[in-house]
């Protein structure tokens, strides 16, 4: 309905999950989300993505961005810009580090199949 009313893109979140501990995970929605959208426009995803490979997942499922804004809080906190840029350093070495050991040289070639690999379930699970 987003795309059909001219929106840029869409952001699944249950921002303010922690007050809806019955809500659905954004994570758990994102494939039925991109799919619904078919890539008539970008779906960002957040909410409770705490680690680089928490990211690799979300990209994996068909979002083209993972905001990650609670890691960059928490490193200011700690330690002012250079709290804020660490944190996103160790992002990007955690995202790199599994892209190496998944077998893929970048986020652009990550799938679903990254998660789950074809003929791993059996076909009532997919």
């Amino acid at each position: 309905m987003a795309a059909d009313c001219g929106a840029d893109a869409v952001i699944v979140s249950n921002h303010g999950g922690r007050n809806l501990d019955s809500s659905m995970a954004p994570i758990e929605v994102l494939p039925r989300v991109v799919d619904a959208v078919g890539g008539r426009i970008p779906v960002i995803v957040d909410s409770g993505f705490m680690r680089g490979s928490d990211v690799v997942k979300g990209l994996a499922l068909g979002a083209k961005a993972v905001l990650v804004g609670r890691a960059t809080l928490y490193g200011t906190a700690a330690a002012g810009e250079a709290g804020a840029a660490r944190a996103i350093e160790i992002y990007r070495e955690e995202i790199d580090r599994v892209l190496a050991l998944i077998g893929r040289r970048s986020v652009a070639e990550l799938d679903r199949e990254c998660l789950v690999p074809a003929g791993w379930l059996a076909p009532e699970c997919r």
